[in-house]
């Protein structure tokens, strides 16, 4: 197992259970707002044993269920340590990335497992249905019911920045060690986030690099630290991650592949908070202070201290968007609203 950064040992780890499986898994996470490793929870998925055969059975048996659509394959030199970030001057990344038939990317991982600088090579979070169309059904992990998007990822000894998901996610370990650093979202200022709108993944990232971290450049992440916590997983343990929690990701073999189900706690018309958080930036953020504490004031009261009932002074009749739940039709007149307001 590789190494970890030097402060690993005194972290708390996270929480864990056994004896969760698909077919109670709701009812041990509901009201959970806390990583929890579920040990054991996969380890019967056909996947996972032909990961635990060899390298090559799994990548055999991802050929099996492949669709044949070109995957994205992202290549970095050996240079990176594996580590997927931005280039020197934040004008790129530190990796090139196209679309390859999936034999080819995972022979490239084989051919280069013997050496002690391998370049990094893995295939981004990969939706199932477009890409393994059946590996749901083979390896279920009974959360269909929330309607998940399931995705695939693989990759050599890889390491993933500290970042958050919007969603939850039941992250099933398929194949190979990995190490899971996860902070809670009250850690961000901590973690120096990067830009919002250019990322590797997509999503911000922290800037700080966990295995060298530079405390002089960023001295509160001896903060974020000391409110860390650590899940190693076996092949066949699964994580449950909560919305919004910040995850650092390391890939500890060979061939390491994660199955992720992502799905939200509210309607998916209602839209991405992010949203929501782009456009403050364009309309409150140069405010003067005194008029973004005002608006800070308005956020409190209608969204986030905004408890059951908050609008019940008001009449039925004549709540509008201040109903809850909002009904679709509300959100859909609400969402056109703010469409034609950006237009303007």
């Amino acid at each position: 197992m590789a190494k970890p950064f030097i402060e690993t040992a005194g972290l708390s780890p996270a929480d864990e259970v056994r004896g969760v499986t698909p077919e109670n898994v709701f009812a041990s996470i509901s009201g959970v707002v806390r990583p929890l490793v579920l040990r054991g929870y996969c380890d019967h998925f056909p996947a996972v044993q032909a990961g635990m055969d060899s390298p090559r059975a799994m990548a055999e048996y991802l050929l099996e269920n492949y669709s044949g659509n070109p995957v994205i394959g992202c290549f970095g030199s050996a240079e990176t340590d594996g580590r997927v970030f931005y280039n020197g001057d934040m004008s790129g990344f530190n990796f090139d990335s196209r679309r390859v038939p999936l034999g080819e990317l995972l022979d490239d991982i084989l051919g280069s497992s013997g050496s002690d600088r391998a370049p990094m090579r893995y295939m981004p979070s990969s939706e199932i249905r477009y890409w393994f169309p059946e590996f749901a059904a083979a390896n279920d992990a009974g959360v269909s019911e929330a309607c998940p998007v399931g995705s695939l990822w693989l990759g050599n000894r890889v390491r993933v920045a500290a970042h958050y998901d919007f969603p939850n996610n039941l992250a099933c370990n398929i194949a190979g060690k990995r190490r899971f650093t996860l902070l809670p979202p009250d850690q961000v200022a901590n973690l120096y986030p990067g830009p919002l709108e250019f990322a590797p993944g997509g999503q911000e990232i922290s800037l700080v690099d966990f295995h060298h971290p530079d405390f002089d450049r960023f001295p509160r992440f001896r903060e974020a630290l000391a409110n860390a916590q650590v899940a190693e997983l076996e092949p066949g343990d699964a994580l449950f991650i909560p919305g919004m929690w910040w995850h650092h990701v390391e890939s500890l073999d060979t061939l390491n592949v994660l199955y992720t189900h992502w799905w939200r706690d509210s309607e998916a018309y209602m839209g991405r908070p992010t949203n929501a958080l782009l456009h403050a930036v364009l309309g409150l953020r140069n405010l003067p202070e005194h008029q973004r504490k005002a608006w800070k004031a308005l956020f409190d009261y209608y969204i986030f201290d905004a408890g059951e009932g908050a609008s019940d002074h008001i009449e039925a009749r004549a709540q509008g968007i201040l109903e809850q739940p909002l009904s679709l039709d509300a959100a859909m007149q609400l969402r056109a609203k703010l469409q034609n307001d950006l237009k303007r």
